[in-house]
């Protein structure tokens, strides 16, 4: 068994986040934003369906016995769930990686600049990877999941960032066992004396036994009957043991941490491990890897999780210093809903006069408490605010995360609001205007 495989089948954005166009297609030349809704998705197996598969190359399919699929929601589903979501559970397991469900990649990878992107992943190399998803428990009103005598944890799923082999840079996993969804987040620490370039014996070093992974829960507890947001964001920095993760569950960051970087570089069995800057590298990610592994757990079949409005971005990240992003006007999401939104930002930090509406005329008035932060990022299509803080939803406490793309005009800006209670609005400007 391989280290990755030893790494247990757990899970653990607030940063800027992809934004989605339309029912489920692209946003940007190097974000992507998925609602599994009709038409692009219909019901039954993802495979095949807008980009998502196994490992390409060679064009491996999703494994057939993966309890997965698009699926209508039922009366209990999230209302910001929409009419369908994608359903996946662990009643099959298996230890594979190339036939587990990969997510459609984009079309600019990211990384360290030596990171090895193999044949799996490509275009322009940016330094920063951001991705949120929101999932609820496919059988909230169950009488259970199906346990062992031996294991409290019933239901699980793993997901991680990935360029389309299974090179996971990162790793998330969901449990459910009917007290409350939890999060799992695993790094990849290399304790002194530390990995080093030079011969095979200092590259040891990052891959001895003081190194391995190290998991962390980050979340517990939560409604089962509730949606929940969870995202990471990842700054790629050239060089060993400076990656930086950062975790967020409903808004709130409560986990930073490095990547996967020095496992796939000192460790032999990732290929890395020779002492050579050629060969010992960390990876790209373009795409995301939802992964069942460990026991099966065949009671499960048709229950696990609801995934939705997943999005995930590529970009370069932009020192703060005389940024701006200011925005008025009425957006329109990929249903056709309408909502009118206004949001000013100076900087990254707190600033007088900083402030953040949305009003969709069908329950849902935020209005900004406290705008602590943002966070800038320029690609070749246009330039990216995500804004985040606490508000009020209907005079109900929440975290929110703003983000706008502006595309100069040749385009319609994108625009998204998540809430922590659950609500997002994701689509595109069609009057007023947008600035970053």
């Amino acid at each position: 068994m391989t280290r990755v495989e030893k790494v247990k089948p757990a899970i653990a954005l607030a940063g800027a986040i992809a934004l989605w166009v339309g029912a489920g297609g692209l946003a940007t030349a190097d974000s992507l934003g998925i609602n599994f809704e009709a038409p692009a998705y219909h019901t039954g197996s993802i495979q095949g369906q807008q980009g998502w598969g196994g490992q390409t190359p060679p064009g491996i399919p999703i494994n057939p016995a993966i309890d997965q699929g698009v699926v209508l929601n039922g009366p209990g589903a999230p209302a910001s769930f929409g009419a369908q979501s994608w359903r996946i559970s662990n009643a099959y397991t298996t230890g594979s990686f190339g036939d587990m469900p990969f997510s459609p990649s984009l079309t600019n990878e990211a990384g360290e600049t030596m990171a090895q992107n193999s044949v799996f992943s490509g275009g322009t190399r940016q330094n920063h990877f951001v991705v949120q998803w929101a999932f609820t428990s496919a059988d909230p009103t169950g009488g259970g999941t199906d346990c062992s005598s031996t294991s409290l944890t019933c239901s699980y799923v793993s997901m991680a960032p990935d360029r389309g082999d299974g090179a996971r840079m990162s790793y998330i996993r969901l449990e459910d066992d009917t007290s409350g969804l939890r999060v799992y987040f695993d790094d990849y620490q290399d304790q002194a004396p530390y990995g080093a370039y030079g011969s095979p014996a200092t590259a040891a070093n990052g891959c001895g036994t003081e190194d391995n992974f190290v998991e962390s829960l980050v979340a517990s507890g939560l409604n089962r009957t509730k949606a929940h947001t969870v995202g990471l964001s990842m700054d790629f920095v050239d060089g060993p043991r400076n990656d930086v993760v950062k975790v967020y569950v409903d808004g709130d960051l409560v986990h930073k941490g490095p990547s996967w970087e020095d496992y796939f570089r000192w460790c032999t069995e990732s290929g890395g491990g020779t002492g050579t800057t050629a060969a010992d590298q960390s990876r790209t990610v373009d795409s995301m890897i939802f992964t069942v592994r460990g026991g099966t757990h065949p009671n499960n079949a048709g229950k696990g999780f609801l995934i939705d409005n997943l999005a995930y971005a590529s970009s370069m990240a932009d020192q703060c210093d005389n940024r701006h992003g200011e925005g008025d006007g009425d957006v329109q999401d990929g249903s056709g809903k309408h909502a009118h939104m206004h949001f000013q930002k100076d900087g990254c930090g707190k600033h007088d006069g900083d402030n953040v509406e949305h009003d969709d005329g069908q329950g849902h008035n935020f209005q900004s408490s406290s705008v602590d932060s943002a966070q800038y990022s320029t690609a070749a299509d246009g330039r990216t605010v995500a804004v985040t803080g606490t508000g009020l939803d209907n005079g109900i406490p929440v975290t929110f995360t703003l983000i706008a793309i502006d595309h100069d005009g040749l385009v319609p800006a994108a625009y998204s609001l998540v809430l922590s209670d659950g609500y997002s609005f994701i689509g595109t400007l069609v009057s007023g205007t947008v600035s970053v």
